[in-house]
């Protein structure tokens, strides 16, 4: 019994105790409270200082990143929308460029009286001096036929015809031979003719001038029509020098050509001239 009551007297001590060093803690953090918070303020807030400005940091890196990210997309998309208008001027300027060649080569018809269709060039083989076109049987070319550029210069004739496109040989081609004058505006001059030949490499000569005949630089050469093939007048080229020999009876001149195959895009098929 006795043991009973001393135990039970153990524990009411006990919890005595522990109340009143629980009220002395409440008094204690009651009166000093303002010291306390700022000691834990002195202590933290370096920590807290660092904490916050690497927030900082980390909240402008992610700015950065994503404001980075979509400059860098709006760039992109700029880039292609300039590439798209880029392209579309392209083809607007190949659209008017064709249109007014294609004006051009109906006033060159109507003057000279003859037909023509548009062709475009496709390939270009300047080492044997011929050139594919985008014309062909089911567009009634047949050989022969001259083709010529919109105001009226002389690239050559329809070689070879395939059922969508033909081949065309260059004047300048080392087969080609085509009668020629020098253009002269004053008609009590006798004329001067002579043959354009072709050299290969997209160059030309005259020859077959009578060795008494006047030459001189830059005079203008067009097609005499004396061969049958090619209609009078077209465009071939202007004399660079004349090449005379006393023995021989002709001369011959270096002659600068007309055509420009390696900038020309549109060219013109006259399909009556040999019907005439």
């Amino acid at each position: 019994m006795n043991l009973y009551i001393k135990k039970e007297n153990f524990v009411v001590k006990k919890i005595m105790i522990k109340s009143i060093i629980l009220v002395l803690i409440l008094a204690f953090l009651y009166i000093f409270e303002g010291q306390i918070k700022n000691s834990f303020y002195v202590i933290s807030s370096p920590i807290s200082k660092n904490l916050w400005e690497s927030g900082k940091v980390t909240s402008n890196f992610f700015e950065s990143f994503f404001a980075s990210a979509d400059l860098k997309n709006k760039n992109n998309g700029l880039h292609q929308e300039n590439q798209k208008l880029l392209l579309e001027i392209s083809f607007l300027k190949d659209f008017l460029r064709a249109n007014y060649e294609l004006q051009q080569a109906l006033q060159t018809g109507q003057t000279n009286n003859f037909s023509l269709v548009p062709t475009q060039t496709i390939e270009l083989d300047s080492l044997n001096d011929f050139i594919l076109v985008n014309k062909g049987q089911e567009d009634g070319i047949v050989e022969n036929m001259p083709v010529i550029s919109s105001n009226g210069v002389l690239y050559g004739k329809i070689y070879k015809v395939h059922k969508n496109f033909s081949e065309v040989m260059l004047i300048s081609n080392k087969l080609s031979v085509l009668d020629v004058k020098i253009q002269n505006d004053d008609p009590s001059l006798i004329p001067v003719y002579g043959a354009i030949k072709g050299n290969g490499s997209l160059s030309l000569y005259l020859d077959l001038v009578s060795s008494d005949a006047p030459l001189k630089e830059r005079d203008i050469l067009v097609s005499s029509a004396l061969e049958g093939l090619f209609p009078k007048n077209l465009l071939v080229g202007e004399i660079l020098s004349e090449n005379k020999n006393d023995l021989k009876p002709f001369k011959t001149a270096e002659v600068r050509p007309f055509f420009d195959i390696k900038n020309i895009d549109n060219l013109f098929i006259i399909t009556d001239y040999l019907k005439k």
